[in-house]
C-alpha cells in the first residue's frame, strides 16, 4: 500500500504552537480525535477508494497551515468528521476560501430515496449510484439518524409487484437469470471468504449494473421481471454489506436503502428482513443501541410470516441489539428465540441464508457477550468466560471452514475478550493466530479492528514472548 505524506509542509509548525487552522481543531475537538487519529479515520476510506494513504503526520501539519493537495482527500475530511460528531462539516468550511473554489453541495445516503418513489426512478437512481466513481462514494455523506429512519420506512412501503414495461428488443430467459442467481450466490460465499476490499467492491458494482440494465432495457415475462428485481436487490445487499465491511457506512446505508426498494418491488420478504437487520448490526457496532433496537424490531416485525431461518435471522440481530443496549436478560431471551427457529431449518429455506448455522449464532453470541461485558463490571469474569468458549472453535476452525474473514473477525473480538480479562498469554496466543489469518483476506474493516486491538494490547504486553505477537500482526497488517 503506497503511503504519501499528504502536505504542503509536513513538518510546519510545532506541536506546542496554537494551531493555524482553527475549523479543522475545532473540528477534532468535537469528534475527540487526535490529528493522528484522523488520519487513522481516513486511511481505510482511501484504501476502500483504491488510493493511496496518508503519513500519520499529515494532520498534524493540516493543523499547521497546510493543506491536503488531493480535493477527494479534503472532501473526505469533513465526510469523517460529520460521522464522527454528527454536525455537518464542509471541505470549504475546513479548508477556506481556497478549498471552497468550485464547491459544490455533498451527496447524502438518501438523496432521491426519500418519499414515494416509481419502480422506474429507483431503478434510474440505483444505476446512477451503482455508476459513481468510487472516490465519491467514499466521500458521501451520512444522512441524519432521523432522516435514515425516514428513507427506511419509506423503502419498506415501496409498491410491491410493479407491472414494468421493458422496450428493449433482447429477450432476457429464464435460463439467463438461473445464471445470474448462481452468481449472486457464488459472490456472497467469496464475501464470506475475503471480504468487502477494493476488487470485491468493484466487482459487485459491476454485476449489479449488468442486472439493472437487464431490468430497464430488457424485454422479460413479469415471473422473470420479479426474479431479475430480486436478483438486484440480492446485488445491492451484498454491495452494502461490502461496503460496511471497508468501512464505508454512508454508501453502506445507500446500497441497502436500495435493496429494501427492489425487495419490496420483488415483494421478497426475506430480503427485506435480511437487510433491516444488517442496519440493526451495524448500528449497534457504531455504537447506536437505541437505533439498532429500531431497526431490529423492524426486522422481526417484517418476518413474522416468513420461514422459521428467516425468523431466527431477526431475532439473532435482535439479541445483538439487546446486548449493544447492556440488557442482559433481553439478548438471552432473544438468543434462545433465535436457536429455537434455527432448530426448524427447511429444504426451502431461502439460499442466502446459508450461512447462518448453530455455530454462526454462536460467535455472535460471544461477541455480544464481550459487549456486554464491558458495559457491566459485576458480570465481566462470568460474561468473558462464556465468550471465549463461543469464540474459540470458530476462530480456531475457520480457514478450514472457508470462511477465513469470519475466523479473522471473530478471533478479534476473542482477542479483546482476554484483554479484557486481563489475561496477557491467550492473547497473544491469539494474535499470533489472526496474524496467519490476515493474508487470506481483504476486509478493511477486520484489518482496522485488529489495528486497534493491537494498539491497545501494545500497552499490556512488554514481554519478549508476548511482543513477538505484536510484531508479527504489524508484519501481516503491513503486508497487506
Amino acid at each position: 500500500m503506497t503511503t504519501l505524506r499528504d502536505t504542503t509542509s509536513a513538518d510546519a509548525g510545532s506541536a506546542s504552537a496554537p494551531p493555524s487552522n482553527q475549523a479543522l481543531a475545532a473540528a477534532l475537538q468535537a469528534a475527540q480525535w487526535t490529528p493522528r487519529e484522523l488520519v487513522r479515520a481516513l486511511n481505510p476510506r482511501l484504501e476502500a477508494a483504491g488510493q493511496p494513504t496518508l503519513h500519520p503526520t499529515a494532520g498534524r501539519a493540516w493543523l499547521n497551515g497546510a493543506q491536503p493537495r488531493s480535493a477527494t482527500v479534503r472532501r473526505l475530511t469533513a465526510t469523517v468528521l460529520t460521522e464522527a460528531t454528527g454536525t455537518p462539516f464542509t471541505a470549504a468550511g475546513l479548508w477556506g476560501e481556497r478549498a471552497a473554489t468550485g464547491a459544490k453541495a455533498e451527496k447524502t445516503a438518501t438523496d432521491d430515496l426519500l418519499g414515494r418513489r416509481s419502480i422506474a426512478d429507483v431503478l434510474d437512481t440505483a444505476t446512477a449510484w451503482t455508476a459513481t466513481d468510487p472516490h465519491e462514494q467514499a466521500i458521501l455523506h451520512p444522512a441524519g439518524d432521523s432522516q435514515l429512519l425516514s428513507a427506511v420506512w419509506d423503502a419498506t412501503r415501496q409498491n410491491a409487484r410493479p407491472i414494468l414495461a421493458p422496450g428493449g428488443q433482447e429477450q432476457v430467459l429464464p435460463a439467463f437469470v438461473d445464471v445470474l442467481e448462481g452468481h449472486l450466490g457464488r459472490l456472497r460465499r467469496l464475501d464470506d471468504t475475503a471480504g468487502g476490499g477494493a476488487l470485491s467492491q468493484r466487482y459487485v458494482r459491476t454485476e449489479l449494473a449488468g442486472v439493472l440494465g437487464l431490468l430497464r432495457h430488457g424485454t422479460y415475462s413479469t415471473d422473470v421481471g420479479t426474479r431479475l428485481l430480486a436478483t438486484a436487490s440480492g446485488m445491492a445487499q451484498l454491495a452494502g454489506w461490502m461496503a460496511f465491511d471497508a468501512d464505508l457506512h454512508a454508501a453502506a446505508q445507500r446500497y441497502q436503502l436500495l435493496a429494501i426498494r427492489l425487495a419490496r418491488a420483488a415483494d421478497d420478504t426475506t430480503t427485506v428482513g435480511n437487510v433491516l437487520g444488517m442496519l440493526a448490526y451495524q448500528h449497534a457496532a457504531a455504537g447506536k443501541p437505541a437505533a439498532a433496537l429500531r431497526y431490529a424490531e423492524a426486522a422481526v416485525d417484517h418476518t413474522t410470516r416468513s420461514s422459521p431461518l428467516v425468523r431466527a435471522r431477526a431475532w439473532g440481530r435482535m439479541a445483538t441489539a439487546h446486548a449493544a443496549a447492556g440488557d442482559i436478560t433481553a439478548f438471552r431471551d432473544a438468543t434462545d428465540r433465535c436457536r429455537i427457529l434455527l432448530e426448524r431449518r427447511r429444504d426451502d429455506d431461502p439460499p442466502s441464508l446459508y450461512y447462518f448455522t448453530p455455530e454462526q449464532v454462536s460467535a455472535e453470541a460471544g461477541h455480544a457477550l464481550v459487549e456486554l461485558a464491558a458495559a457491566t463490571p459485576a458480570h465481566t469474569r462470568r460474561l468473558l468466560t462464556e465468550a471465549t468458549t463461543l469464540l474459540s472453535p470458530l476462530t480456531d476452525h475457520g480457514p478450514t471452514s472457508g470462511f477465513p474473514r469470519s475466523a479473522l473477525l471473530h478471533g478479534i473480538h476473542l482477542a479483546r475478550a482476554h484483554l479484557l480479562a486481563r489475561d496477557p498469554d491467550s492473547t497473544a496466543a491469539t494474535l499470533l493466530q489472526l496474524a496467519d489469518h490476515v493474508p487470506d483476506v481483504q476486509s478493511i474493516r477486520c484489518r482496522n479492528l485488529l489495528r486497534h486491538i493491537r494498539r491497545l494490547a501494545g500497552t499490556r504486553m512488554r514481554s519478549a514472548d508476548r511482543a513477538h505477537a505484536l510484531t508479527a500482526v504489524d508484519r501481516a497488517l503491513s503486508a497487506s
